[in-house]
């Protein structure tokens, strides 16, 4: 995944860190990828949706 994040393959969650041990440029590029995981899950909600009204549209 991304520098600081560690998934979780059972419970399929990304896992808690302690920032405490963080400095402050390190809490701004744990940020920045936050930010670019939460852009690529958006992206893939929207592809979701659109094929579940494609798949609508399919069966009526």
């Amino acid at each position: 995944m991304n520098e600081f994040l560690e998934y979780d393959e059972n419970k399929k969650t990304i896992k808690a860190l302690n920032l405490d041990d963080f400095s402050i440029e390190d809490l701004n590029k744990y940020i920045t990828e936050l930010k670019e995981e939460i852009n690529r899950t958006e992206i893939e909600i929207v592809k979701k949706k659109k094929l579940m009204t494609e798949a609508e549209n399919f069966f009526k």
